[in-house]
């Protein structure tokens, strides 16, 4: 008996019009989806794929409670990982969607440790939220032979710093509760002004503002800010 094919499918950043034709396809004849989903909240990935699924596809959830710590997390996606061995023993193939590209910070990758070795697996890339923030903002990522840095705002301040003194540009994700820190670790690193908070992507709330004008502590987590080192003498002081 054929066994299912695991396919890590990447719905992109919230606009269901920027899903690539590939994943659009696979959608339409999906027999079974899997998604994450933080406890008593929708799953994004499953918004932005719900116009190409067809009625009646069978839907596996992996429920994350509020705050969850490691040994939580492991539970709920061992949980999903046995529910999606039994399609896959039946023949099914499961399309598990991520937000983004399912390689790029995708719990995706919490499937392959344990699923990988054991079954075809097809992972379909999905445009990243810091591409499609931005394009949003027209502010290129690279320019001829500059430095880039894509960084989680959760590293601990002394190893952001660093790594800002080595690089032209940065994109930081996961932003979060992480502002004031940022705020702090690109000042020093003379990347400061001109940077750039993107928040709401892919939705009607999508706004694109300056880091300095933004006083409150706490943002979506899936805001993404830009920034780009100043030549010296911009009048930008390090912190």
């Amino acid at each position: 008996m054929r066994r299912g094919k695991l396919i890590g499918l990447g719905v992109g950043p919230g606009d269901p019009e920027l899903l690539t034709v590939k994943a659009a396809r696979l959608l339409e004849t999906a027999q079974v989806v899997a998604f994450v989903a933080a406890a008593g909240r929708s799953s994004r990935a499953r918004e932005t794929a719900g116009a190409y699924l067809r009625p009646g596809t069978r839907e596996l959830v992996a429920v994350l409670p509020a705050g969850a710590d490691a040994a939580a997390t492991s539970r709920a996606y061992g949980q999903l990982a046995t529910g999606i061995v039994g399609e896959l023993g039946q023949g099914h193939d499961v399309v598990f969607l991520s937000e983004g590209d399912p390689l790029l910070y995708g719990s995706f990758a919490y499937l392959l440790e344990r699923l990988g070795s054991r079954f075809e697996c097809l992972v379909v890339p999905g445009i990243p939220s810091f591409v499609a923030a931005a394009a949003a903002a027209a502010w290129p990522i690279a320019l001829r032979d500059q430095a880039v840095a894509l960084l989680p705002a959760s590293l601990p301040p002394r190893r952001m710093e660093a790594i800002l003194k080595d690089v032209d540009r940065v994109v930081l994700l996961r932003v979060g509760r992480n502002l004031a820190k940022l705020r702090q670790a690109l000042a020093a690193a003379r990347m400061g002004r001109g940077a750039l908070l993107v928040e709401g992507l892919g939705t009607a709330a999508q706004r694109i503002r300056p880091l300095e004008e933004a006083s409150e502590e706490t943002v979506g987590p899936l805001a993404v800010v830009l920034a780009a080192r100043l030549p010296v003498g911009s009048g930008e002081r390090s912190g």
